[in-house]
């Protein structure tokens, strides 16, 4: 039971203070009387306006009222209010500040100078709604007395009672960072039998030095989206700051420095008539630039203007304009056959021509060498990575564009285009190191196995754990290696696992009993007698004399001959290593054969890789 009359309770506050809320909030009826101010620039009055004292005056309701206002907030806080005797006042000039909603739209407090000196506050949460116009009054008496409260309530938020009162004539507005208010002025103030009277406050235009009077009359009645002329010649100057190449999709994004440069008589001046100005400053949109966009790019877009500086125009009506931009280009020039990955060059280019249609420019290049590229562009640092680049930039006139390039809007499109042919190299030093030591030391052991004993499990151990290791090496490689090209290195790699392989069987094979079968032929052993083939393969020579068994026995050369054949003990062991000997000889052949044939192979192959 206590909680539902807790809840109750808790409703019917809620509800009263919604009530009391929308007591004082403005329809949109309301707002169309009044006049209205924007504040975006934070805490900052920058626009003043001058009270209007004569319909003040009018007011006959209350003879000691000097000074009536009726406004209107906005804002999720900080909703502030000035009123001064004196156009933009300092710190140390009294004025009244009034604060609605401050601390988070916790408090409303009246101060006596700038951003200090409170004199009267009170807790007033959730004054303020981002979503609604919530009315307020400010009246100030004749003996100093001060009051501010809601629209329609007789009793106000706050008084104070200044005892040196101040003669109101300007008053201006702010916010806070990060929030933005609207603010409702000059809304009807109820006169003499019912009437309204509707203030006529003007905003008081800063004063202005020479040069912003020279660029007000520059851009009065300028239209910024219209070139000043039918055909404008534009100086177009491109700086390659950066360049990343993806050979996975085959896709270039340059980062570059641009400067562009073009003339308008129309806003040329003459420095002596404004105190010696030579140059102005433009915000982009205050005045005509050229935009560009690239034509091969992944999307269609104008230049995004990153880092910009103003646009800068001297006294003859050049102006320039400096910007940095990042362009995504496709590049798929790539050279038919076997590609030098990861040596590989690329051959890319970039077509720059005008955003709008129906303009007609005239391009011109700016060279490096020119000052303005060093004025602006030199301030852009060029970052160097993997790739090597050498650029050269040619115009094209818009008729050898259109025979060129044939569309349906050629006839639109009378601008020239700028082309940037981009050559890319591939800094592969890092490269070289990766794939081409074990390459060279894979190649360098296994020629070198074919000088080592035969017919031994530890070279077929070997030549197993290469083919692992180069067989590892592709498995890995294929995460590097643009799918859509044959590097020259991918051949080779895989020409030395096959080698491998060969060689491998081959040794195996030498180690079975079948081999022996076919050492064994006549044929076989005249030829692993002959003396030709013997000093070929560099072998020992050797006599051949009838075995005890019908075969073949090797002895020594013509001074061994005549040393009488003892049939001992060592002559039998002898004979029998001999015998051995002659699968050995066979493999030591072979041997030579794969050394010679892989040698001739690997260097043919990097030759040509290289």
């Amino acid at each position: 039971m206590l909680r539902t009359f807790v809840f109750v309770v808790i409703c019917l506050v809620v509800n009263y203070v919604e009530a009391q809320n929308q007591s004082y909030v403005y329809t949109s009826h309301m707002a169309s009387k009044c006049k209205e101010h924007i504040c975006t620039d934070g805490y900052s009055y920058k626009s003043f306006y001058s009270v209007d004292s004569d319909n003040l005056k009018a007011i006959k309701r209350d003879a000691e009222t000097v000074f009536e206002m009726h406004l209107g907030i906005q804002a999720t806080s900080n909703g502030h209010i000035l009123l001064s005797p004196v156009m933009r006042p300092g710190y140390s000039d009294p004025v009244y500040e009034i604060v609605v909603g401050g601390g988070g739209n916790q408090f409303t407090e009246l101060r006596r100078n700038l951003k200090r000196n409170a004199r009267s506050s009170v807790k007033t949460p959730r004054i303020l709604s981002s979503f609604e116009v919530r009315g307020f009054y400010i009246k100030i008496s004749q003996d100093g007395l001060i009051e501010f409260g809601k629209e329609g309530e007789v009793l106000p938020l706050l008084t104070y009672i200044d005892v040196n009162p101040l003669e109101i004539k300007y008053f201006s507005f702010a916010a806070w960072t990060g929030v933005e208010a609207k603010f409702l002025y000059d809304c009807p103030t109820a006169g003499e039998n019912g009437t309204e009277l509707t203030p006529d406050s003007k905003e008081i235009e800063p004063p202005l030095s020479l040069s912003d009077q020279l660029k007000r009359s520059r851009l009065l009645y300028r239209l910024p989206w219209i070139p000043p002329k039918p055909t404008m010649d534009v100086k177009l100057g491109i700086k390659v700051t950066n360049v990343k190449y993806d050979p996975f999709q085959s896709k270039l994004v340059t980062a570059m420095s641009v400067v562009t440069s073009w003339t308008d008589e129309s806003m040329a001046w003459y420095p002596l008539k404004f105190n010696g100005t030579e140059s102005l400053k433009f915000r982009q949109g205050q005045i005509w630039r050229p935009k560009f966009y690239v034509f091969n790019s992944d999307n269609s877009a104008v230049f995004d203007a990153r880092n910009s500086d103003l646009i800068s125009m001297v006294y003859s009506g050049e102006a320039t304009f400096h910007f940095q931009t990042k362009v995504y280009t496709w590049c798929v020039d790539s050279p038919p056959g076997l590609s030098k990955w990861p040596r590989d060059e690329y051959m890319c280019s970039i077509v720059i021509q005008p955003w709008e249609a129906h303009e007609k420019i005239n391009i011109q290049i700016i060279e490096p060498t020119d000052s303005k590229m060093h004025i602006f562009s030199d301030i852009d640092e060029v970052i160097l990575n993997e790739w090597e680049v050498s650029t050269k930039q040619v115009i094209i006139k818009s008729t050898v564009w259109n025979r060129v390039y044939i569309s349906d809007d050629n006839q639109t499109h009378q601008s020239d285009r700028l082309i940037i042919s981009v050559e890319l190299k591939r800094r592969a030093t890092a490269y070289n190191i990766v794939f081409y030591t074990p390459l060279i030391v894979l190649l360098t052991f296994v020629l070198m196995s074919f000088w080592s004993e035969p017919l031994t499990m530890s070279r077929i151990w070997f030549l197993a754990g290469c083919s692992i290791v180069i067989s590892m090496g592709l498995c890995y490689i294929d995460f590097l290696v643009p799918s859509h090209t044959l590097p020259s290195i991918l051949v080779l790699y895989t020409t030395v696992l096959i080698c491998v392989l060969v060689a491998m069987f081959i040794q195996a094979l030498l180690m079975t009993a079948a081999v022996d079968k076919v050492r064994n032929t006549a044929t076989m052993q005249k030829l692993m007698t002959a003396y030709i083939f013997r000093t070929i393969f560099c072998l020992p020579a050797y006599l051949r004399s009838a075995g005890r068994n019908g075969g073949y026995s090797l002895q020594e050369d013509d001074d061994a001959q005549a040393t009488p054949i003892a049939r001992d003990v060592e002559e039998m062991e002898s004979e029998t290593q001999r015998t051995s000997g002659d699968k050995k000889d066979l493999a030591e052949v072979i041997d030579r054969i794969l050394f010679i044939t892989y040698s001739i192979t690997f260097a043919t192959m990097l030759i040509a890789h290289f």
